[in-house]
């Protein structure tokens, strides 16, 4: 698998890094979320724990594909989901 970094962007706000990367597996399947984590951490020299996947999207036709990645500067903290009070949810209806 090779991987191209096609958007590096540091978010000091948030704490992390954001890349989008291209990835090449010639005649191969899509690579998994667990291996791209594994590449990542030891090309970053970080901790797999800290690095998150939004996700892998394969182009068709071709041995392509685009993900979408974060690493953290803390450990990784899961992400909350907004939940809609029932204020909220009355109003909608």
């Amino acid at each position: 698998m090779e991987i191209e970094i096609k958007e590096e962007k540091d978010n000091p706000f948030l704490g992390r890094k954001e890349l989008r990367l291209e990835l090449k597996h010639d005649r191969a399947a899509t690579p998994s979320k667990q291996q791209l984590i594994k590449e990542l951490a030891s090309r970053y020299s970080v901790p797999e724990e800290r690095v998150l996947i939004d996700f892998i999207f394969t182009k068709k036709g071709v041995s392509e594909s685009i993900a979408k990645v974060k690493i953290c500067k803390e450990p990784k903290i899961k992400e909350k989901k907004e939940v809609k009070s029932e204020a909220q949810t009355s109003e909608a209806e």
